[in-house]
């Protein structure tokens, strides 16, 4: 165990932004996160909208080719699992049609279906708003929704439970149409699909002339206080370890479930305080190379000595012998 004085370090600044089009020069937030050594801020600069599913996480490409909504197998949101489930309802709806319907509707009913799977779901089912809920119908630019209403308005019952969209799709398309529009016709169906703008890179990581990757980004973990990293032991075991800067670090099992009991509690030892910007705590960890055989494992944290001397402290701790989830709080 190693006792220094405690010395401020400047601070570094990394720019992260999504893969989507164009960014938005009116939103703009800023996420402190405190890595110690690496970077101390972290600046998101989100586009006006951006590639997400239904579910909130990334598109991503299929491991297996999608039979239905077979346009979004290379970049989108469905796996061969709800590309089958999209496919099964659908299939369902066109039993119930006379011939005459079906010829009619086939087509843009299956487009329609199929914006489940489109990388931009989120946006076209409003599902990025935290105020309203998540439509059942996805946004249609009024073009396509005339047609799709004089074509398919007799199909809308079995797509939705919501009596005031059945409703209006028995009356004109104005109204029905005004009820599935969205604001911003450059992300209403199909125009999403049309824009060059948001569809060029979509499913590519580039990087801009200063050399800032472009990502998309997808929670792994929250309910955190100020956590300060996150690592894994390197001993094939899949565990994710997350430590919070009041001192406590957190085991995450491979199906990303967070065990009860903490890794390690240093809450007693450690000197942090709920001041905004304060960056003394718990700063950092690293697991031995040979952590499987050996267990060790060290630490870096600020402590009080004397209630007065504020210095950190660098320390060698073990895994327990009984369990590999738990350090053990006598090897410091």
């Amino acid at each position: 165990m190693r006792d220094a004085a405690l010395h401020p370090s400047g601070a570094v600044c990394a720019y992260l932004r999504t893969v989507s089009g164009p960014s938005s020069s009116k939103k703009r937030s800023i996420l402190p996160s405190f890595f110690p050594l690496l970077v101390s801020v972290v600046v998101l600069v989100p586009a006006s909208a951006h590639p997400q599913c239904l579910d909130f996480a990334p598109p991503f490409k299929p491991l297996w080719h999608l039979e239905f909504c077979t346009q979004y197998e290379q970049f989108g949101c469905c796996d061969q699992k709800m590309d089958n489930m999209i496919a099964e309802r659908y299939w369902d709806i066109i039993d119930q049609l006379d011939t005459r319907g079906e010829d009619l509707c086939e087509d843009l009913l299956k487009e329609v279906m199929c914006q489940e799977c489109s990388p931009y779901a989120a946006h076209l089912f409003d599902a990025e708003d935290p105020y309203t809920p998540v439509r059942e119908l996805p946004g249609l630019c009024s073009g396509f929704c005339s047609k799709f209403h004089g074509k398919c308005g007799h199909v809308v019952k079995y797509l939705t439970e919501n009596r005031l969209l059945q409703d209006t799709s028995q009356r004109d398309a104005s109204t029905f149409c005004s009820m599935v529009d969205l604001q911003d016709q450059d992300y209403c169906y199909p125009n999403v699909l049309q824009s060059s703008n948001l569809n060029s890179n979509l499913g590519r990581v580039a990087e801009d002339p200063r050399g800032c990757l472009q990502l998309c980004l997808t929670e792994v973990a929250n309910n955190l206080r100020n956590p300060v990293l996150m690592l894994h032991s390197g001993d094939g075991t899949h565990r994710m370890f997350i430590a919070e800067q009041v001192g406590f670090v957190w085991v995450y099992l491979r199906d990303g479930s967070r065990l009860e009991t903490p890794f390690l509690d240093l809450s007693g030892e450690v000197m942090t305080t709920g001041w905004l910007g304060d960056e003394r705590g718990f700063l950092g960890m690293a697991f031995h190379p040979k952590h499987r055989e050996n267990g060790r494992f060290f630490i870096y944290y600020s402590i009080l000595v004397d209630s007065k001397l504020e210095k950190v402290r660098v320390s060698e701790m073990k895994a327990s012998e009984h369990d590999v989830n738990v350090a053990d709080p006598n090897s410091e």
